[in-house]
């Protein structure tokens, strides 16, 4: 169906413009907003003359938006429905004198909760507008958040009922298929510059980049509580960071010993660098008046791949979150080329080929007597990767719109053409730059380190990357010092031994590490030999005689005095001179004849 367009003027919101100024928000329709902060929600909520249901992604934009609204208008309180706001709490508003009742809820709280406030669900589904705001979110979140999408079915029985987002995404469900379109589109240049750092180490672009910028305060938005920990601690930045998340993540950084963490967000508490997780993506609005902010957002494919950010929804919200404007947009990423990517078509054959299995198994069970069958096919069943695609023997389908959304997202991240053509789609939105950023030590190999190998691959990696951090190699030095010590504490001996023997020395080790202590024992050995052979060599002459005890009082003496750990004897002279030990005249003697050339001796 195409698009109805409605043009939006320079500095205007909808609530200026028509139709919405005469006909308001129209019911069975989609509306495409291009560009967030244009006011949908905020006219939905203060000048939208119907009862309004209205789902909001998650609990802080619900916070903002009715303290926002019941401080303006304490006349016509919403009300937000979330955690801590029982059914009890829903009915008392219901039944209160404001003249337009405004619900603003999660999803998990409109299902839970505001349907059972209703005594008559009937009367619900027929005297309240019921809008999904973000709705490109039932899609990107329903993997982890299942619940995000049970209100579709309640929502489609609505009489009146419309979604919207600046950043939907088409859905496959049939029911949607007769909905009108609506494109709200800008009639100015809205596009916003963007630097893309494509590099092989995030934290030593992050390094480079914070320093560059100098700036009082920095938003970074990254969607992996365990990346933000490793970060700050990589960098040193802990005691000036904080970050926002929700409670489940606050723990966990706390945990990780990361103490700043907070589920709710205020301008005053803002440090020089703040952390965001994916609950501030989206809908929630950062109103800074005294400063711009630099903003900068990371993917990290290689540590944390549900960090990664897709240019066409998440990149486009972000930067829509600073209402008042930022100094930078900035997103930096590595990319793995070894990603498994499935295009639309094979993902759609390989999941019919899993639920035709699936529905296999699921007449095989109801078929079946034997209770030794019926809890084989059971554990088939539970264990298939059709499973978390069905609901109640429903399937459901915006799980099958989230895998397609995610292979595409995950295909930008395979290298860096790949992501600037992403970028290069959306002209209308950013101007991009691109910078390229090459490391001593890359991502990807410090991820091989923590992955399940043997001990002797390991060991090869390691001292690898050692090697890379001493010859550099013309790649940019940065934490070579901070990334050589952690190589030291994790593989002592494989440093020791790269120093003493080098890398060609280890491979004769085949990287066991009993070889390499004993590699380690001889190079010593060695390089002690060679450290003392010039003291030795010098206290006797080539092609000479020299009694036994005399021999031994040299040898002494210049062990001594030049603090060598070997042990003391007569024959140590043999070390360091060709010759033999003989007997003449009575006494013992040593023959010695040239002196050892320690040049041509190798360490290993």
């Amino acid at each position: 169906m195409k698009p109805i367009l409605i043009t939006l003027p320079f500095k205007t919101y909808i609530s200026q413009i028509e139709p919405f100024v005469s006909e308001g928000i129209d019911t069975d329709s989609i509306y495409h907003k291009t560009v967030p902060g244009c006011g949908f929600t905020g006219f939905a909520i203060d000048e939208f003359e119907k009862n309004l249901i209205a789902c909001l992604p998650n609990r802080p934009v619900i916070e903002s938006k009715v303290s926002e609204h019941n401080e303006k208008h304490p006349d016509r309180k919403i009300l937000g429905v979330y955690k801590g706001i029982e059914v009890a709490d829903i009915r008392a508003y219901l039944l209160s004198d404001v003249k337009y009742k405004k619900i603003l809820t999660t999803p998990e709280g409109f299902t839970s909760k505001v349907v059972k406030a209703f005594k008559d669900i009937q009367v619900m589904r027929d005297t309240f507008f019921m809008l999904l705001d973000e709705c490109e979110r039932i899609i990107t979140d329903v993997r982890y958040r299942g619940k995000i999408a049970a209100p579709i079915n309640e929502f489609l029985k609505f009489k009146r009922k419309a979604m919207v987002s600046a950043t939907t995404l088409p859905y496959s469900d049939e029911r949607f298929k007769d909905f009108k379109h609506y494109l709200i589109e800008p009639d100015y240049d809205y596009s916003k510059p963007i630097t893309v750092v494509n590099t092989n180490s995030v934290a030593a672009s992050l390094h480079k980049l914070l320093d560059k910028l100098k700036s009082e305060h920095v938003c970074i938005f990254m969607n992996s509580t365990k990346g933000i920990a490793a970060l700050t601690k990589t960098l040193d930045i802990r005691s000036e960071s904080k970050a926002f998340c929700a409670k489940e993540s606050v723990v966990s950084l706390m945990e990780k010993g990361f103490k700043q963490a907070y589920s709710h967000f205020e301008v005053e508490d803002m440090a020089k660098y703040n952390f965001f997780t994916s609950r501030y993506f989206s809908a929630f609005d950062m109103k800074i008046d005294d400063y711009k902010p630099d903003v900068v957002m990371i993917s990290d494919v290689i540590f944390a791949d549900h960090s990664i950010l897709d240019p066409q929804t998440e990149v486009i919200q972000i930067a829509g979150r600073l209402r008042n404007g930022f100094n930078s947009l900035t997103h930096i990423t590595n990319f793995n080329s070894d990603m498994k990517v499935k295009t639309s078509e094979e993902l759609l054959y390989y999941l019919q080929g899993c639920f035709d299995t699936y529905d296999g198994f699921i007449n095989s069970y109801n078929r079946a007597l034997h209770p030794g069958q019926k809890d084989t096919f059971k554990a088939a069943i539970e264990a298939s990767p059709a499973h978390p695609y069905y609901e109640e023997d429903q399937l459901n389908s915006f799980m099958v719109d989230n895998a397609i959304h995610e292979e595409r997202v995950k295909s930008y991240y395979l290298n860096a053409e790949c992501l600037k053509q992403a970028y290069d789609s959306l002209s209308k939105h950013f101007k991009p730059t691109y910078e390229q950023e090459d490391y001593t030590i890359a991502d990807k190999a410090l991820y091989s380190l923590n992955s399940r190998q043997s001990s002797n691959e390991k060991y090869r990696i390691a001292a690898q990357l050692i090697d890379s951090v001493s010859s550099t190699g013309g790649k940019i030095v940065l934490f070579a010092e901070e990334q050589r010590s952690i190589l030291v504490k994790r593989y002592p001996e494989v440093h020791e031994a790269y120093w003493l023997i080098g890398l060609k020395g280890l491979e004769t080790t085949d990287y066991e590490l009993p070889k390499i202590k004993n590699a380690i024992a001889h190079a010593k050995k060695i390089n002690e030999l060679k450290r003392m052979a010039q003291h030795v060599q010098a206290a006797f002459d080539e092609f000479t005689t020299v009694d036994e005890s005399d021999v031994y009082r040299i040898i002494k003496e210049v062990y001594t005095k030049h603090n060598c750990k070997f042990k003391i004897t007569a024959s140590a002279v043999l070390k360091y001179f060709g010759g033999y030990r003989s007997t003449s005249q009575g006494k013992n003697v040593y023959v010695l004849t040239h002196k050892i050339d320690f040049s041509l001796i190798q360490n290993y």
